[in-house]
């Protein structure tokens, strides 16, 4: 059985030029004859970038612009029709799609390459069983329905998921709020990611290529800080690119669950020895920062059996914190909020509801702000500090 290929470009600027070399010699290591291998004139292709929200490109949240210009040109070359495409959290749209792609550097993109920027926001119901025993979801109908499903996710730290890269990027086609009920739905981190690793499954992207060139660490996936891992990646298999990105971030597979689910289900490769990689795999420093409530997961499960460690989770379990000095009251977090745990009163800063919140940190992530941190408990600081 042939080993998943999966190609690591080094590449340490957005420059267009060295941009567009890099995409172009990732893909050649898949395919000798580049894109045209895969896309076929006259056809539609879906380009799903990681836009989780209106943040400038500098910001490291999203998709870099450069990076989606790359592809749309090589689209183009080939007779096709790029499709630029996300559904960002909060409401889906027309008019809050514009605004992201503006901000984000997308519109740009579509201007000077001829790709078009997707403001259709109907879904198709997407049946067929999978490993993850995810049978079906409502997905983004452009998305699905393009005779190409090009993955493009900027590589993260991710407060739920610890990494957020090519199976998590495509969480993206669930429509807007409907985000906010798979979070309802799956409280528990093992089933949520099972959700994630059932929708690539249902997805099924013909090509993934990860803006991997600035990344982000911390407290990823909106407020962290940017990390320089200096590449560009590419591969036909979601979860042999997952395992590639992780080790250039300095974690181990067992530390990014979507990827021990998918080992588990065999989807995933269980080391890279069982991937074909093509460049450089090790961090460029020292291992990306972790936001804060993973290490405290990660760690329990080293240091003790694993219903100790879930006992102990509970007393330890980290609490959104509301910072005054740069808290809007926009109000952007009680929309956000899953299970509605969190309350605005006038003049007032949020407040939580701990006993109802379900720490999944989408607060955190959609904060426009950037006003809100991940607490811990004193024993928490006690522990981990």
């Amino acid at each position: 059985m042939n080993k998943p290929l999966v190609s690591s470009i080094t590449c340490a600027t957005y420059d267009e030029s060295a941009v567009q070399a890099a995409v172009e010699r990732a893909i050649a290591e898949i395919w000798p004859g580049g894109l045209a291998h895969l896309v076929k004139p006259g056809t539609t292709v879906a380009i799903k970038v990681n836009m989780l929200m209106a943040k400038s490109p500098d910001r490291a949240v999203t998709t870099h612009p450069s990076v989606a210009k790359a592809v749309c040109n090589l689209v183009k070359e080939c007779g096709a029709q790029a499709v630029i495409i996300d559904s960002p959290g909060g409401p889906y749209t027309p008019i809050l799609l514009r605004n992201a792609y503006e901000k984000c550097g997308f519109a740009k993109v579509a201007e000077e390459s001829g790709a078009i920027l997707n403001v259709d926001t109907s879904t198709v119901k997407v049946k067929r069983e999978t490993k993850a025993n995810l049978n079906g979801a409502e997905l983004l109908r452009p998305a699905i329905e393009a005779d190409v499903l090009i993955n493009l996710p900027k590589l993260k730290t991710h407060g739920l998921t610890t990494m957020t890269c090519a199976v998590k990027n495509l969480f993206g086609l669930v429509p807007g709020i409907q985000k906010f009920e798979y979070h309802m739905r799956s409280p528990d981190l093992n089933d949520f990611c099972s959700m994630l690793v059932g929708i690539a499954e249902l997805a099924e992207p013909d090509l993934t290529i990860v803006d991997a060139i600035i990344g982000m660490e911390g407290e990823g996936p909106s407020s962290g800080k940017p990390y320089e891992v200096g590449a560009i990646l590419a591969g036909r298999d979601v979860h042999a690119v997952d395992l590639v990105a992780a080790a250039m971030l300095g974690l181990k597979p067992e530390q990014v669950p979507t990827i021990v689910v998918g080992q588990a289900v065999g989807l995933c490769p269980m080391s890279l020895s069982e991937v074909d990689v093509r460049g450089q795999v090790s961090p460029k420093h020292r291992g990306a920062s972790l936001p804060t409530a993973s290490i405290r997961t990660h760690l329990l499960d080293q240091l003790m059996p694993r219903r100790w460690a879930d006992r102990l989770s509970r007393q330890l379990r980290p609490k959104p914190i509301f910072m005054r000095s740069t808290c809007s009251s926009c109000g952007v977090c009680v929309r956000s909020c899953p299970p509605q745990a969190i309350e605005l009163k006038q003049g007032e800063l949020p407040q939580v509801e701990l006993d109802k919140c379900i720490r999944c940190f989408c607060c955190q992530e959609l904060c426009p702000q950037e006003a809100i941190e991940v607490g811990r408990s004193w024993l928490g600081r006690l522990l981990f500090r």
